[in-house]
């Protein structure tokens, strides 16, 4: 599927006024794989993610068609600690 940056622009600014999830997570970096806190608004099958709660354009999007969340199990000093992974 294609999208021009119109439409994800309107898509994005529908996201940001529906009543979707949202929320602050962790996102990896593509080039020095640092983690960095970005907003996140999950609409349909698209996640757009911003700099902070109050931009308006978003920094990228992340098209989930096909993608599965995975649950991992990482055991660290006595307690147990769950993390959750999106994989294509």
């Amino acid at each position: 599927m294609r999208f021009n940056e119109i439409q994800l622009l309107h898509l994005a600014e529908k996201a940001l006024h529906d009543n979707c999830k949202r929320g602050y997570l962790f996102k990896r970096t593509s080039d020095n794989n640092k983690w960095q806190l970005r907003w996140f608004v999950l609409y349909q099958n698209l996640l757009f993610y911003y700099e902070n709660e109050q931009s308006t354009r978003p920094s990228g999007a992340i098209f989930l068609e096909g993608c599965y969340c995975e649950r991992l199990i990482t055991p660290s000093s006595g307690k147990s600690t769950a993390s959750t992974q999106v994989r294509p």
